[in-house]
This record gives structure tokens, sequence and C-alpha cells, in this order.
């Protein structure tokens, strides 16, 4: 009897391991054969203008009282001064006041236009942080072969080398297959009112767009564990965006005689019940996509973990988990921001409030978002409402067959030597949220390498960056068939 269970046992097992090796056998390689294409020195001219667009201090602040327009008034009339024929050729509108749409009328009518975009506003300074910053922010400093300054990164280097590709193709005389648009909205750091202007005007023109890109995923050297390659990150999808307040109320008093508990208490139990129930670990579509993607190009043994993720998904998501970044791909995310309460050292508060921010994943709406939350919370001394009136929920998938995703793939290829390419979750928000009512081929790509200090301090592109990504969009104007 032992010795048929032991042999059961051991069949079932030899046959594990042969499914295990079948299907890694059969994971192979997505990637295109394309060779890339050597790019030019970015010109002098080139890098000027760079540096020149990072000075102008277009901020978006949160309150709309700090908002300077002259700045943002300033930086167009850069625009025209460094583009002239850009500003001659092609047509030029004017969205919500500052926001700026450019038309590059195309050969061939028959074929629908692509959108490339990207956003004139930058995030302020925290001005406790201003010290610590090794050059000026606003001074678009070249130091140790990178740029330095707010916005190098996002995303005053799309904006910028969409208009440099664009003055040295006309100078060419060249003319584009497609009409193209350059949509650069003004504030899509506060959410994109801008954008969807834009969207409205192009809606109410009929006007369905092929490919609209924005800015998103970047090529990474040494972010995917296991990969010896760079990797593209192509984004295909974006998670949503939700903001609650959370208020507990409780009567408060003299700070000598508290209660056994306060506002403060309450609150503070809502937000432990919160971050102790994280929503659960799933793998989005787009996040499928890079797995399919990478999988076959990695190392034998992470191969087979990502060939049979029927078997393997628990250990997969478990090494996501074990970083902020990987954790959020796999799961909505729960970030208190902000906490309010008191007005003195020795007065209990009556109210005490809280601001938590989520990241959507696809599947989850901001209404069953909201739900889990109070579900989970379980106390009605706090309430729970929206933060604000911007909602955004998680974005469609653009399909890996579609135009769209097949031409930034290429145009990758052609640009970064020896990469793979996978689509990806757009963790962050973008303008193109709002693009999805005139176009189903949206990806999110920033065609730069491995940038430094997103929203944080030293934000910088490193000069050779700057050059491929000058390139990229180069050879994607001009391919636009």
């Amino acid at each position: 009897m032992f010795k048929r269970i032991f042999l059961t046992i051991v069949i079932a097992l030899l046959a594990l391991v042969a499914v295990l090796f079948f299907n890694t056998f059969r994971f192979t390689s997505k990637q295109l054969p394309i060779e890339a294409v050597a790019s030019p020195e970015a010109s002098p001219s080139a890098l000027q203008h760079f540096q020149e667009a990072i000075r102008y201090k277009t901020i978006s602040n949160g309150d709309p009282s700090l908002f300077d327009s002259t700045q943002f008034l300033s930086f167009h009339h850069f625009l025209e001064t460094a583009y002239p024929k850009v500003h001659s050729t092609m047509t030029k509108e004017k969205v919500a006041d500052y926001s700026l749409l450019f038309k590059w009328e195309g050969k061939n009518p028959a074929l629908k236009p692509i959108v490339l975009m990207a956003h004139q506003d930058v995030v302020p300074i925290e001005e406790a942080t201003r010290t610590m910053w090794s050059v000026d922010p606003f001074a678009g400093e070249v130091k140790e072969d990178f740029i330095w300054g707010r916005g190098t990164a996002d995303d005053k280097i799309n904006l910028i080398s969409i208009m440099e590709g664009a003055e040295k193709l006309i100078t060419e005389n060249f003319q584009p297959e497609r009409t193209i648009y350059f949509a650069f909205g003004h504030d899509e750091e506060l959410g994109g009112s801008g954008a969807r202007g834009t969207v409205a005007l192009l809606k109410s023109r009929n006007i369905t767009a092929d490919l609209v890109l924005d800015e998103g995923g970047i090529v990474t050297k040494d972010k995917i564990p296991g990969m010896t390659k760079p990797v593209a990150l192509i984004g295909t999808s974006e998670k949503g965006y939700l903001s609650l307040e959370l208020t507990a109320e409780k009567n408060g008093g003299h700070s000598s005689m508290p209660e056994a508990e306060t506002s403060i208490d309450i609150l503070a139990k809502a937000l432990v019940r919160l971050r102790e129930n994280p929503f659960d670990a799933t793998f989005s579509e787009s996040t499928q996509g890079f797995m399919e993607h990478v999988g076959p190009e990695m190392p034998f043994l992470q191969k087979i973990f990502f060939a049979n993720r029927w078997l393997f998904e628990g250990v997969i998501i478990g090494i996501y988990e074990e970083s902020g970044s990987g954790n959020a791909i796999v799961r909505t995310t729960i970030a208190p921001t902000i906490i309010q309460a008191g007005i003195k050292d020795n007065v209990i508060p009556t109210f005490a409030r809280a601001t938590v921010n989520f990241r959507l994943l696809p599947g989850d709406s901001s209404i069953n978002v909201i739900k889990r939350v109070n579900k989970i919370i379980n106390d009605e001394r706090v309430t729970v409402k929206p933060f604000n009136s911007f909602i955004g929920e998680p974005t469609g998938v653009t399909s890996e067959n579609s135009f769209a995703y097949k031409k930034i793939d290429k145009m990758a290829k052609k640009t970064f030597a020896n990469t793979i390419t996978a689509p990806f979750l757009m963790i962050g928000g973008t303008d193109s949220r709002h693009f999805s009512e005139i176009s189903e081929g949206i990806i999110k790509f920033s065609p730069m390498t491995d940038p430094i200090g997103f929203h944080g301090i030293n934000e910088r592109v490193s000069i050779d960056g700057y050059r491929t990504t000058l390139w990229f969009y180069e050879q994607l104007m001009r391919d636009t068939k």
C-alpha cells in the first residue's frame, strides 16, 4: 500500500515537472527582430532650448491663487521664438487659456491622425527641501552629464523633444503621412482641465486618433530583477485615482481631563484598520502582458515561474509585494497623505480629519472602493466622502495588436539598442486618460532611460537620455504610416 502511494506521488511529481518544463520551453520570445538606428548627437541649440524651458516656473499649485499666468505666457512666447517654423507651418490654438494644441497637416487625409502629448506644468518645490538641491531647481543647469531642474523628467523633456523634432523635419521640407496633433496641457498635475478641454474640442470636430502618446513608462536598466537587458515599459493602461476624506467627530474639551477616546483616537484606529486590510492582489491585463513579454527573456528559473503562473501566482505576488512600486502594480493602494486635528496643545479637538489617496487597480471602481472603506472602518462615527471632485476611474487597456502599441513597440526598438519591450500598467496619472473619448490607442511611454527625482529632490535626466528622447520622436514623426 505504501509503495503504491509513494509510486503515485512520484508519478504525479514527474508529471508536474513535465508540465512545468513543457510550458517553459514553449514560452517563447515576443520581441520584434528590429535593429536600432544609432542616434545623432543633440545639437547645441537643442540642449540650450531644454535648459531655457526649465527656467520658466510653470508651476501647478493646489491653491489657484498661486497660479502665475505670466510664467505660462512667457513660456509660450519662448516656444514661438525657439520654434518659428513650427509656428509658421502648423495651426495653433489655445485651450482653457493656457493649454496648446498644434495641428500638422499630413499628406494622406484617409489616415486617422496621431496625437503627441506632454504637459507644460511642473510640481512645486517643497520649500523645506530647497537647500537639499545640488543646484538651483529652476536654472536648467548642466552638471556631471545631467540636465538638472524641476520638469526635466516630468515632463518638459517630452514637450521640447517633440518641438525640436518637428522644427528639424520642417526645415527639411518634410511632411508626415498622417496629420499629427501636439497637445500640451497646462494643468496635468491638477487633474487636466486643459486636456479635457482639448478632447472636447477634437470631439466636436469628429476627430478620432489611431495613436495618442503621452508620458508614462520609461526605459529601465536596473529596475526589473533578473533582467540583464534594458526594458522599455510601454504603458497600455492606467490606474484610477480617488482621494477620500475621513472625519471623526467627538466632543472635545480641556486636555487635563481626556476621556477614554478622542476624535483623534477614533480617526487613528480607522486609518490603522485601512492599512491592515489591503485590497486583494491580482494581475491586471497589462501586467499579464508584461510577464508574457519579459518572462521569456529571463534566466531559466524566473522563466519557469512566469511560464507557469497558474501554479506560482502567489510566489510572484509575494515578490511584487516586497517593494512599494511592485505592490502598486498588483493591488489598489491605500495611502494616508494629510492629517488635520487640533488648534492648541491643551485643547482636545472635536474634529479630526484625514485625507487618504487610493490608486485603483483596473477592476476596482471608485464606488466599490468607497463601500469597502466603510466596511473596513465599520464605525459610524467616521464619515467617509470624496475629498474633491476629481475622481479618475481606471482606464481601459490598449491592445497589443493595435496600431498604437505596434508603432511604439517598433520605435522603442529602433531607438534603444538591445532593449526588451513590454506592456506596462501605469501606476501614476496622466492627461491621456481623458483621451479615451477619441481614441482606443492610448500609449503611456516616455522615451528616456532611468530619470531621477520625479516630483522629488534633484530631478534630472542625462544628456544621453535627452539625445535618445529627441531621436525617438524624430523617428516616430518620420514614420507615421
